[in-house]
């Protein structure tokens, strides 16, 4: 009976390390996968198509910045991120991919300007007002502003998403997923702001921190100001069934001491 019981206490133990071991390798494939950044990013889309068809029964939206080192092999300074892009530092390309992919996701997350996540309506007026969304807060490591000392210029990177694709399998480019132009002329008749970066050749060096923001507006100053440099405008309606304007920011990398219209009147991600 004794010989039987430790046979039983033996099996037991055996399973146990094996469930311990499975675990262990479970939560390696976890982080390796980096799954965590990933679900964020889902959870972000999934709330703002809520908000979207919630006709403002739904709450806040769960949102977050995602922190991001782009890294050449080393640590990004005066930022904890929530992800880290490795990237070979003596390659532009591969720097402004990583960037582009942020912009994309961040398109992507807050329904790619057809979505008005916007809210509206407060005691039963219309708020007039500006949202701004910061999808990631982005930074270079020392490897990347040894190597490439003068940064890239907005003109490279504009040049970059109007010939690269997002993947392999995909036709559309950056340039048109992002902003539905294929031509950068005709992107530039569109926007003032990146006209202007684009035909100075104004610097991105790496040294600095950098932002990506897209926003929504409903203040009619902004639309009609938006809608005059080729910003999208869609229309979303009451209860009594009227029309408001709502106001498209598209997604743009800048630095973030850099002061760019419109001003955001309130922030819908959480830090």
């Amino acid at each position: 009976m004794k010989r039987k019981n430790a046979e039983l206490t033996t099996q037991q133990l055996v399973m146990i390390i094996i469930l311990i071991i499975s675990f262990v390798v479970i939560l390696f494939l976890i982080f390796r996968l980096n799954l965590g950044e990933t679900s964020n990013k889902e959870i972000c889309h999934n709330s703002v198509i809520l908000k979207s068809k919630g006709k403002g029964l739904v709450g806040d939206l769960d949102c977050k910045t995602n922190y991001v080192c782009i890294s050449g092999g080393g640590k990004c300074e005066g930022i904890n991120p929530t992800e880290t892009i490795k990237v070979n530092f003596e390659n532009k390309e591969e720097i402004m991919k990583a960037i582009a992919d942020e912009m994309a996701d961040c398109w992507w997350m807050f329904g790619e300007g057809e979505l008005g996540y916007i809210g509206v309506f407060e005691g039963g007026l219309v708020r007039r007002k500006t949202v701004c969304a910061i999808c990631s807060i982005i930074k270079f490591d020392e490897k990347i502003q040894e190597a490439q000392k003068q940064g890239i210029s907005y003109k490279e990177f504009i040049d970059f998403l109007a010939n690269e694709t997002r993947n392999k399998n995909e036709r559309d480019t950056y340039l048109h997923y992002l902003y539905e132009v294929y031509e950068v002329k005709d992107l530039l008749d569109k926007f003032k702001i990146i006209k202007e970066d684009y035909e100075t050749e104004r610097l991105i060096p790496f040294d600095r921190k950098y932002v990506i923001r897209t926003g929504q507006s409903t203040s009619p100053k902004v639309v009609e100001a938006l809608k005059g440099i080729g910003r999208k405008i869609i229309s979303i309606f009451s209860k009594e069934n009227k029309e408001i304007k709502v106001a498209i920011i598209f997604p743009y990398f800048f630095d973030v001491e850099r002061d760019i219209e419109p001003r955001c009147d309130e922030f819908v991600t959480k830090a």
